[in-house]
């Protein structure tokens, strides 16, 4: 039998959480985006309630609820589903995980908590953190390089945290070259099994080409079939034909991340309310949304994109 680090190769997508008009969980809109995503040939699994999942702004009855629905049709489709989690300390992060064990959840994907960016963070500090909650649950754990330097992890203390047998796969999304390209060598050289999905939506291709087994981006909430086309192509080690797709994509990308980088969630949504996958693309404060002028840019820009079918549909005007 594949053991289930193995499995953790291909598309991953953090998807984005619906609400309705008051702002309440969406659950209807929930279970036909992941049945959407669930249906695109080359999606690996779903990832639940992270940063573009709004996982931060949720309540934890919220969350489970989305591990519920999403659980679900992964189980079913044969996917893996990844439930983010937002832990603060060592005690919260054991009880959210082992919560975990009792939910359609394959693995848990922990951000770092506040403390990794208080001053200087040594590695031992780090490598405790996962140590702690591997011994005290059976659930698969999943590594988080956030783009943000100051929770970096090293590379020393990455690949330490790699042999931890129960850490099965590492979201590397530091949004640097160098120290991605660092990470891959050494982890190599120590023959870490850990399966290494780039974050990177920048450099999804070139990720492959410096020994990436996947990807696990929030973009591919969008275009999802030409970004499971990068992961075919460039896994197969056609490397030129996934950047040139890349490449394709590049408009999009500026399209969501520009600034401020934060609104990307609204849209996101915006998009997919558009396309009829979801029915509202209200997000939840501090975040603002986007304006009205913003939603008719946005959209009149996605579709001269050519990237996907609109179906016109009444009320989805921006």
């Amino acid at each position: 039998m594949q053991k289930l680090s193995e499995r953790f190769q291909g598309l991953f997508i953090p998807h984005v959480t619906p609400f309705d008009e008051s702002g309440s969980l969406d659950l209807e809109s929930l279970e036909q985006l992941a049945s959407h995503f669930a249906a695109v040939g080359g999606v690996s699994g779903l990832v639940s309630c992270a940063r573009i999942g709004e996982g931060p702004v949720l309540t934890v009855e919220e969350k489970r609820s989305t591990y519920r629905v999403v659980g679900k049709i992964t189980r079913k489709a044969g996917l893996i589903h990844v439930a983010a989690i937002c832990p603060q300390s060592t005690e919260e992060a054991i009880r959210l995980v082992r919560d975990l064990e009792s939910l359609p959840v394959d693995a848990a994907m922990i951000f770092p908590p506040l403390l990794f960016a208080w001053g200087k963070v040594g590695g031992e500090f780090k490598f405790r953190f996962f140590e702690d909650i591997a011994r005290q649950s059976d659930l698969p754990l999943v590594l988080f390089q956030i783009p943000v330097a100051s929770y970096w992890y090293d590379v020393p203390t990455i690949c330490r945290i790699a042999h931890i047998e129960k850490v099965v796969a590492y979201k590397e999304a530091s949004f640097s070259v160098d120290l991605f390209t660092e990470t891959m060598r050494e982890l190599e050289r120590q023959g870490c099994t850990m399966q290494v999905l780039t974050g990177n939506d920048r450099f999804v291709a070139q990720s492959y080409v410096l020994g990436t087994n996947g990807a696990l981006i929030g973009i591919a909430n969008l275009a999802t079939e030409k970004w499971a086309a990068i992961d075919r192509s460039a896994r197969a080690g056609n490397y030129q034909e996934a950047m040139v797709i890349q490449e394709e994509l590049r408009e999009l990308q500026d399209l969501v991340f520009g600034e401020p980088i934060v609104e990307a969630v609204a849209r996101i949504k915006t998009i997919l309310r558009y396309q009829g996958i979801i029915k509202t693309d209200v997000v939840r404060r501090p975040q603002l949304g986007v304006t009205l002028v913003e939603k008719k840019n946005l959209i009149e820009s996605y579709c001269k994109l050519g990237l996907a079918e609109v179906p016109e549909r009444p009320g989805l005007s921006p």
